[in-house]
């Protein structure tokens, strides 16, 4: 039987054109079709950028207001069933990725996340993604990559949107409000995402302090205890047999 449910995806973006074709290009690959893709341009040049690549590309223009802003806007223009956010500068490895989204979100699932390869531009080998994540382990890590996620957009409904006063931990805060308001988080077990790790999203000291501040209030905000800071790349080498990287976002 066909599946039912159907697939608005967000792409956040920011001057990274160069970046934003290969991520649209594996969207447009995968075998269950998206309803639309929605790229919301927080820079400039986007509409350009895209072009005429597909009838179901709509670009929205964010002016400059921010990536949680911009995905918030992504998710009001939505009209799927299902929404699935993409970095623009990362791709989909996996074809079949929306068809398996799509058969567990028909057997009943509200919220899915996938596994992931983290690519190096310099040329070192690829690290795998693959963790598992629950109510409890969400207060310990972020153990989800937004780009390997796809969930029910009704689920705004009923949890409100994205939380702005944590730009370095929407995501994080929003998984895990979830988890705690009775959803099961499904783990569809394979990668089909790569995390693209670049010059460009190195975290570097500058932001320190920022993320910092932002992890406490996203811990007082839960009422957790205070949560080592670390990214999703420390959290991959931190895996057992996995040698130390740089740091990335």
């Amino acid at each position: 039987m066909p599946s039912m449910s159907s697939i608005s995806v967000v792409i956040p973006t920011r001057g990274r054109h160069h970046f934003l074709k290969q991520a649209l290009e594996s969207v447009l690959a995968q075998t269950h079709a998206p309803k639309e893709i929605i790229v919301v341009d927080d820079g400039v040049g986007a509409a350009e950028a895209v072009g005429n690549l597909h009838p179901s590309i709509i670009v929205l223009d964010n002016q400059q207001r921010g990536p949680v802003p911009a995905r918030i806007m992504g998710v009001a223009q939505a009209t799927g069933d299902c929404i699935c956010f993409l970095d623009d500068d990362d791709w989909f490895t996996d074809n079949s990725y929306f068809a398996k989204a799509s058969e567990a979100f028909d057997r009943g699932a509200d919220f899915c996340f996938a596994d992931g390869v983290m690519r190096f531009e310099d040329g070192r080998p690829q690290l795998p993604f693959a963790f598992e994540a629950d109510g409890a382990t969400l207060t310990r890590d972020n153990t989800i990559l937004i780009s390997g996620v796809i969930y029910r957009r009704a689920l705004h409904a009923a949890l409100g949107a994205f939380d702005e006063t944590l730009p370095f931990y929407w995501d994080w805060d929003w998984y895990l409000r979830i988890a705690r308001s009775g959803h099961t988080l499904t783990h569809i077990r394979k990668p089909v995402v790569a995390i693209r790790v670049h010059a460009q999203n190195m975290s570097g000291e500058s932001l320190e302090t920022q993320r910092r501040t932002n992890l406490d209030r996203f811990s007082t905000k839960h009422a957790l205890p205070p949560i080592p800071l670390k990214n999703h790349l420390d959290i991959a080498t931190q895996a057992p047999g996995t040698p130390p990287s740089p740091k990335t976002r």
